[in-house]
């Protein structure tokens, strides 16, 4: 029984390190904390996604774009995206100054039927009470040469999900051609930190960062 037991853990060991994540040493998005106390979750004021009257606007060309995420349990790790979004880049004097998007929650899919119906749960992203996920900029910069992951932008902004709004600023890659802005950024977050904080099983815990990667298509910036 005892080298039974021992069997056991060792197997579970050997599992456990040979999962590697595709989450594993990606960049994490800086989540500002005005708390003292890590266990207390900061709110900022609720900003607005509307476009501002009078600005220049570039909408996101959806059908070029993607929203997608990977999570990860100790076993392994889990794809998906979100089916639905829309969001718009504002510009004064052809610079990038503002963007906005909306996330419909309830069109999140996962590579999993089960698991896609769960993250709608109130375990998860509990969509009947938090239909949507926002993000509004309140900077955009260019990126010092020499960053990290070749990053033209770093933006700045709150990102309200599941009740919380936390400012969190990312670093993209932005690039002009005849197609138009494309902008793909790639950043973790912690779901704890929106307060997402399901376990999962005992024997196969969900890890609490979450991969995001943006690749966004809007039209060409407007003439300076």
């Amino acid at each position: 029984m005892k080298f039974s037991s021992l069997f056991l853990a060792a197997s579970l060991l050997t599992l456990t390190a040979g999962c590697k994540s595709e989450i594993d040493n990606k960049t994490a998005a800086e989540v500002t904390e005005t708390s003292t106390t890590m266990a207390t979750v900061t709110e900022t004021a609720m900003t607005s996604t509307a476009p501002t009257p009078g600005a220049l606007q570039s909408k996101v060309i959806k059908d070029a774009s993607s929203i997608q995420w990977v999570g990860a349990k100790v076993t392994g790790d889990h794809k998906g995206k979100f089916n639905v979004f829309d969001g718009w880049i504002e510009y004064t004097t052809a610079r990038p100054s503002r963007i906005a998007f909306d996330i419909d929650l309830n069109s999140t899919e996962a590579d999993v039927e089960k698991l896609t119906g769960h993250l709608k749960s109130p375990d998860f992203f509990d969509v009947a009470k938090y239909p949507k996920a926002t993000f509004v900029s309140t900077s955009v910069t260019e990126a010092p040469a020499g960053t990290a992951g070749g990053a033209t932008h770093i933006i700045k902004g709150t990102l309200d999900l599941h009740g919380v709004q936390r400012e969190v600023t990312i670093p993209v890659v932005t690039a002009v051609n005849a197609d138009g802005v494309r902008t793909k950024s790639e950043f973790t977050i912690n779901r704890q930190d929106w307060g997402i904080a399901y376990k999962g099983k005992a024997d196969d815990l969900i890890k609490d960062n979450v991969l995001i990667r943006l690749d966004l298509l809007f039209p060409p910036p407007p003439a300076a």
